[in-house]
């Protein structure tokens, strides 16, 4: 698997990350980004079209990853179908929520989605400079996320200042 599905007009910095994880790779953009486009004459992308790109080209998709909420566009995506679409065909679902958090309401644990990000800063008020937001499906918690460091330490063994990395099976697992 070796594509990346998002929504077209993303917010650039989405766009920069996966075009860097895809480069990072030794693949090529235009053979590894799919970007799904509403309709001709619509502004909006249609569930049920997501739902058949999943089905269609789901086997090579390795990431899922659209807005909670288009910033462009305001569009809210459904969740918990894009999830079921996506890990029907074996693909990681993630959703990137700086403009669903403090906007929509949101179940991740029940939608079952795989990971979320999302700033505090617009919705949620916080100012420039607040702290963000990590969501990892606990089914995560013990699988390696490639990148370790220090916060991601089992706490118990962690100011031991051992130079063996140990593993943290919670949400800490995933911090650098």
């Amino acid at each position: 698997r070796f594509k990346i599905l998002i929504e077209a007009n993303a917010f650039p910095s989405d766009d920069y990350a996966v075009q860097s994880q895809i480069r990072y790779h030794g693949y090529d953009v235009k053979d590894s980004l799919i970007e799904m486009k509403p309709r001709e004459n619509e502004d909006t992308i249609r569930t049920e079209d997501i739902e058949a790109m999943i089905e269609k080209e789901g086997d090579s998709i390795a990431l899922i990853w659209f807005a909670g909420v288009n910033y462009y566009t305001g569009h809210a995506f459904n969740f918990e179908k894009i999830v079921k679409a996506g890990h029907r065909k074996g693909c990681i679902v993630g959703f990137d929520l700086a403009h669903a958090t403090g906007n929509l309401e949101l179940k991740l644990h029940d939608w079952n989605v795989d990971f979320a990000v999302w700033c505090n800063y617009k919705y949620m008020s916080g100012g420039p400079g607040t702290s963000a937001g990590l969501y990892i499906n606990k089914k995560h918690f013990a699988m390696d996320p490639g990148l370790t460091g220090w916060f991601g330490n089992t706490k118990s063994t962690q100011f031991q200042l051992k130079h063996q990395y140990e593993h943290s099976n919670d949400a800490d697992g995933w911090l650098t």
